[in-house]
């Protein structure tokens, strides 16, 4: 039987990259996250997978060699997902004016040239494509309509150094509820091959016939049983306001008096702003499971309890195993619940990869610019 193949993983948080890749069939030899959480996370569910700790911006390629075991040209995948709040469009998009996680993009960059693995994997949040490598007081409003010549010239940065250091890049705006998972999240994800291997991705599963339907919430919590896990608090007001609005619904539900006392100046705001005063319902799948779920302009109210839902309930709709424990105080679990990627969504991705690899005769590594 061939060996697995290899996988390093990078910014790894709550590991849901990695936990699907390793259902995909890749051997995880490394992974990294400067969140203290994060390593603890990695030390509760895998004690003996090599973790670093430091920021990768001092990682580099010997130390990774030294800690997986891999020398360079052995490493198959090299997967993670860059911090994205520089890029959001729910933030102020400080793109690379952001020192401490703007850049780390480009170190994601560095160490793809440096490490030289077969594939990559990248994910981050749309605002990507749009993002600007130049920050000037609001470049972009929200809905991202202020377009000048600098409107995506981070990605377009990004793709560039990414093909002069010799591997072939293709990229996709994916919704995950069409792999099966109960969450309507929409993430970009960029895959690479050193051979310059052709890029593509795999297929739908759900959604349109053929296909099953989108998974729903009420599929997410089927047999999920005593719940033990962090839950967060709705302030007082907040709960005033929650307590009004119906199962689906949000701050549309309310009296227009209402919307207007509750939201303030978001009230005047463009945008559809779906996630105010937002109650979750059983027959739809959720929205974006996000980091703070007690947020009035980000709720996530479970569909019949005036209540957030809790870290296991949206662990649960990030499709991890209920035996996958994550450190930390409830902040931070949720956090590292909210940033990663789901798990059915990453399996379906590396599977593709994995095929494709398995396809492609490994060429020997050749000097690069």
């Amino acid at each position: 039987m061939p060996a697995p193949l290899t996988c390093v993983s990078l910014f790894s948080g709550g590991m849901g990259l990695d936990l699907g890749i390793e259902a995909a069939g890749f051997d995880l030899r490394f992974a990294a996250d400067n969140m203290p959480a994060a390593a603890g996370t990695a030390r509760i569910n895998r004690p003996d997978l090599p973790f670093y700790t430091g920021d990768v911006s001092g990682l580099t390629a010997d130390t990774v060699f030294a800690m997986s075991g891999l020398g360079k040209g052995g490493i198959d995948l090299l997967a993670g997902g860059p911090p994205c709040q520089s890029f959001s469009t729910a933030g102020k998009r400080l793109g690379l004016a952001d020192a401490a996680k703007g850049p780390l993009v480009f170190e994601y960059v560095r160490l793809i040239r440096e490490l030289r693995p077969r594939a990559f994997v990248m994910e981050n949040v749309k605002g990507l494509l749009s993002a600007s490598t130049v920050w000037r007081e609001l470049p972009y409003n929200n809905n991202g309509k202020i377009i000048d010549e600098h409107h995506g010239s981070l990605f377009r940065d990004l793709w560039a150094r990414l093909t002069e250091i010799g591997y072939s890049v293709g990229y996709r705006q994916i919704n995950a509820a069409d792999f099966g998972v109960p969450q309507t999240r929409q993430r970009v994800f960029l895959i690479g091959y050193r051979d310059r291997t052709p890029v593509t991705f795999p297929p739908p599963t759900h959604g349109a016939a053929p296909n099953p339907s989108w998974r729903t919430l009420a599929d997410a919590f089927q047999d999920l049983g005593a719940d033990d896990s962090h839950c967060a608090a709705f302030s007082e007001r907040k709960l005033r306001y929650l307590k009004m609005i119906p199962e689906g619904g949000n701050w549309r539900a309310l009296p227009e008096d209402i919307q207007r006392e509750s939201m303030g100046r978001a009230f005047y705001a463009k945008g559809g702003r779906s996630g105010y005063w937002r109650r979750l319902s059983f027959r739809l799948p959720a929205p974006t499971i996000l980091t703070e779920p007690n947020n009035a302009s980000t709720s996530l109210c479970h569909p019949t309890e005036d209540r957030p839902l809790t870290v296991r309930e949206c662990a649960r709709i990030q499709t991890f195993p209920d035996s996958w424990l994550f450190n930390g105080r409830g902040a931070d679990q949720y956090r590292l619940v909210g940033n990663a990627v789901p798990v059915r969504l990453a399996t379906s991705l590396a599977t593709h990869v994995r095929h494709t690899l398995t396809a492609t005769p490994t060429r020997p590594l050749t000097r690069t610019a």
